[in-house]
């Protein structure tokens, strides 16, 4: 479990909402590339949490998805991931969501495939990106996958992520034998913050 949010962090996460809000207000058709640019420099605002905020110690950090802004309807998800040391996910979808991440704290390695959903389901290896703090991906097309990994041994990472809509499931892959194979997986969420 981490610690409450302190007031400063709450009020970076509301302007973070609200800063999204404001760029995906009464669009039918949102421009990800506007969203990822009012929020470039987030992980400079004041108020911006770092990793070692997230969690009690001595508890070793365990990784963990913290919704922000939950009890408000909203056409979209934001949360913050903790990384822990060493840490990575499993190659998989945003299940056809637009998405950005957002690096506040530590390095993490992404690399991304395009994926071919026909079957038998295929990806391509597309490219690989070291991403530290103040840089961002993003991605705005239903056939991509990634798979992220916190490159430090001994520190934690945290990220920002926002997603077009609630991201309750997605599609994990792996490769044998020549063969590309995908399994189905409900997300979690942690305790989630109000704002």
């Amino acid at each position: 479990m981490y610690d409450a949010l302190t007031p400063s962090i709450r009020a970076w996460s509301k302007r973070i909402l609200q800063t999204i809000d404001a760029c995906v207000r009464d669009h039918k058709q949102v421009d990800v590339d506007n969203v990822v640019s009012a929020l470039s420099s987030v992980a400079t605002w004041p108020g911006c949490p770092q990793s070692g905020m997230l969690f009690s110690a001595p508890i070793t950090p365990a990784y963990r998805r913290i919704p922000l802004g939950v009890g408000t309807a909203r056409n979209y998800e934001a949360l913050l991931i903790l990384w822990p040391p060493g840490h990575a996910t499993p190659l998989h979808d945003h299940d056809g969501l637009w998405g950005m991440e957002f690096v506040l704290d530590g390095v993490l390695e992404v690399e991304s495939f395009q994926l071919c959903p026909q079957p038998p389901v295929h990806l391509e290896h597309d490219h690989s990106l070291v991403v530290g703090v103040g840089d961002h991906i993003a991605f705005s097309q239903a056939d991509y996958a990634h798979r992220c990994r916190n490159l430090s041994k001994t520190r934690q990472a945290l990220s920002l992520h926002v997603y077009g809509g609630e991201l309750n499931c997605y599609r994990s892959f792996t490769h044998d034998d020549g063969q590309w194979f995908s399994e189905f997986h409900r997300t979690t969420r942690d305790e989630a913050t109000s704002t």
